[in-house]
């Protein structure tokens, strides 16, 4: 029997996994105190082997860290496989995978959601299972629940996204190798571009983008914009405020762009060292915020550890994306701007 422990608050996460564990000899664990995961880890069962799904933002609010809960799962059995979900994020970067083995997990995936069940959940679970083939008699049981998972989350701005992004897959698109195309030579026409005053770097203008997708994909231009906004679903093009949709306007883009060997963990032991983000408590208005950084000030502290604008705020936000950090009211992406984030563990 596999025993499996799901720590997770995320509804649709919650439904499909009970319904994948249908399908095999499984005793499926789920909650969401992320307290309590000593004392569910240590009950002992008659199971022949351990399965631990560790949902990100919930380990986050609980202010614990994940590679303290994954050190306890291989001391307790030095066999089982860990699987993280990053459910507040579509897409997975390399450096997300590298950042997940360092923590001790086996795989992380993005959020798990009926559009794209086969590339988050049913993934997760193949590498959690060693392949085994009860896992497409899993997705098999999972598949009345999915359009059920679709009417419940609505219209959500998640649930549009992952639509998306599954709708451009359906394609055959690979959106980070396009994203990758699009900055090389014969992509889209990137430079430094001016609005009231100010000066943008490393943009391109939205409506050109366009007209290179229908170009570069042979489709019509109405489909060029449907992958855009499939692209900025993903994480893989941000608006430089982080404010508009992507679309066919002349509106300033940035394609996302991660170093090439950026290690997750140790920036970010850096960036909460001493001569990393300045944290400190803060007031606005009248409101005081405990130990937080400022968006602005993160930004101008990268540059001076050698990023570029689109480097450091690309970086920002793959730490909200991974729940690292988060603005203090979680009303904001990641901008450089005047604004107030905290790192999680400082809560």
């Amino acid at each position: 029997m596999v025993r499996i422990l799901l720590l997770s608050n995320d509804p649709t996460t919650l439904a499909l996994m009970r319904a994948a564990s249908d399908a095999f000899e499984s005793k499926l664990d789920a909650f969401g105190d992320a307290t309590d995961f000593k004392r569910k880890l240590y009950k002992r069962t008659d199971a022949d082997s351990l399965i631990v799904m560790l949902d990100l933002p919930t380990i986050a609010l609980a202010g614990l860290r994940v590679a303290n809960l994954c050190a306890n799962v291989k001391q307790f059995d030095a066999t089982a496989k860990i699987g993280l979900i990053a459910s507040a994020t579509h897409h997975i970067v390399a450096a997300a995978d590298e950042w997940a083995t360092q923590t001790g997990a086996d795989i992380i995936v993005g959020q798990i959601n009926a559009s794209r069940w086969t590339t988050t959940g049913e993934r997760l679970l193949n590498v959690l299972l060693n392949g085994d083939a009860r896992v497409e008699a899993a997705s098999r049981r999972v598949k009345p629940y999915l359009r059920v998972a679709m009417h419940a989350t609505g219209a959500n701005a998640g649930t549009v996204q992952a639509r998306l992004i599954a709708d451009a897959e359906a394609d055959g698109i690979d959106l980070p190798a396009l994203a990758f195309r699009m900055q090389r030579s014969g992509g889209v026409n990137i430079a430094d571009r001016r609005y009231r005053l100010r000066i943008y770097p490393e943009c391109f203008v939205a409506d050109e983008g366009v007209t290179w997708l229908e170009r570069a994909l042979s489709m019509p231009r109405e489909k060029a914009i449907a992958i855009g906004q499939a692209l900025q679903a993903a994480g893989l093009i941000y608006h430089v405020a982080r404010e508009q949709p992507f679309n066919d306007e002349s509106l300033y883009f940035r394609v996302a762009q991660i170093p090439s060997r950026w290690d997750v963990e140790a920036f970010y032991a850096l960036a909460r060292s001493s001569s990393g983000f300045s944290v400190k408590d803060r007031s606005y208005r009248g409101t005081l915020h405990p130990r937080c950084f400022v968006g602005s000030e993160a930004v101008e502290w990268m540059q001076a550890q050698g990023h570029t604008v689109n480097e450091a705020l690309s970086m920002g936000q793959q730490m909200v994306d991974l729940s690292l950090i988060h603005h203090v009211h979680d009303e904001h992406p990641f901008k450089n701007e005047n604004l107030f984030y905290r790192f999680y563990r400082d809560e």
